[in-house]
C-alpha cells in the first residue's frame, strides 16, 4: 500500500488534461464514537464542461484493529494513537452527466476501489432532479462487485458483493451556506454474510453543512449515524456515530 498519502493523488493529477472546468482538492478527518477510531481522507477531483467528472482518493484509518494486534492479541491503551494509522483504501471514480430534460439529468459512472483485501468494481447509475435554484434531489443505485473471496458466517468462501441505494437532498440557504443529506441502504448479495449489526443489511444517514468562504475555499462539518455497526474490543452491534470536519480547495 502507499506509505505517502499524497503520492497517489499527485500522480493522478499529473495525468489529467490541463483544460478543465474545475479542479478541487479535499481534506477530511473523522472520528467514530462507537468504534473509537479515527480516519483521514485525501481526494482530488476534476470536472469538464463536456459533462465528464473524475476523482481519486486515499483513506487512512487509525486504530483500525480496534484495540487488537494483527495476531489478535490485546494492545495497551498507549497503542491507541495516531501512530497506528494505516492506509485503508485507494479508489478512482468517474461519471458522465447527461442532461436529458430541463430539470433532469442522468449520471452513469463507476468506481475502481482497491485495498489490502483486494479490488472492488462499483458501477452505478444516478438520476438527478433540480426543482429550483436552491434544491437538488438525487437517487443512485450502485453494485459493489468483489473480485476476491471472503469467508462468510458459515465459514465458506464466496464473493461478498453488495447492492446499495442512495438518496441525496441538497439545499442552498444562500450564496455562502448549503446543506446536504445522504441516506444509504445496502445489503449483501449473499445471505450468509452479515454486517456488524448482525443483519444482512444496514443503513446510514449523513448530514453535511458547508460554508463557502470564497471562490476557492469551502470548509464543512458532517454528522453520520451508521446504525448499530460499531465494533470495539470484540463487541459488535454497537450504536455508531461519526463526526467529520473537512475543507475543499477549488484550484
Amino acid at each position: 500500500m502507499q506509505k505517502n498519502p499524497l503520492r497517489f493523488l499527485i500522480l493522478f493529477a499529473a495525468g489529467l488534461p490541463l483544460a478543465s472546468h474545475a479542479l478541487t482538492f479535499d481534506l477530511r478527518g473523522g472520528y467514530k464514537t462507537g468504534s473509537h477510531s479515527y480516519e483521514s481522507r485525501y481526494k482530488i477531483s476534476e470536472s469538464w464542461a463536456n459533462g465528464w467528472w473524475a476523482s481519486a482518493e486515499m483513506d487512512n484509518k487509525n486504530n483500525k484493529n480496534n484495540g487488537k494486534g494483527t495476531n489478535g492479541s490485546d494492545k495497551s491503551d498507549s497503542a491507541h494513537s495516531f501512530g497506528d494509522s494505516t492506509t485503508d483504501y485507494n479508489e478512482i471514480e468517474t461519471n458522465y452527466t447527461w442532461r436529458f430534460a430541463d430539470k433532469w439529468n442522468l449520471q452513469p459512472g463507476g468506481i475502481y476501489h482497491w485495498s489490502s483485501k483486494g479490488t472492488q468494481i462499483r458501477p452505478y447509475i444516478r438520476v438527478n432532479y433540480l426543482p429550483g435554484a436552491d434544491w437538488s434531489l438525487g437517487l443512485r443505485y450502485r453494485y459493489d462487485y468483489n473480485t476476491y473471496e471472503t469467508v462468510n458466517d458459515e465459514g465458506e468462501s464466496h464473493r461478498d458483493s453488495v447492492n446499495r441505494l442512495d438518496i441525496f437532498v441538497g439545499y442552498k440557504f444562500n450564496r455562502e451556506w448549503s446543506f446536504l443529506y445522504q441516506g444509504t441502504a445496502y445489503k449483501h448479495a449473499n445471505e450468509d454474510y452479515t454486517y456488524k449489526n448482525n443483519k444482512t443489511w444496514a443503513t446510514e444517514n449523513a448530514f453535511t453543512l458547508r460554508y463557502k468562504w470564497n471562490e476557492w475555499f469551502s470548509p464543512y462539518v458532517e454528522y453520520d449515524y451508521l446504525d448499530q455497526q460499531g465494533y470495539y474490543e470484540g463487541e459488535d452491534n454497537v450504536s455508531e456515530s461519526r463526526y467529520r470536519i473537512g475543507m475543499t480547495f477549488t484550484l
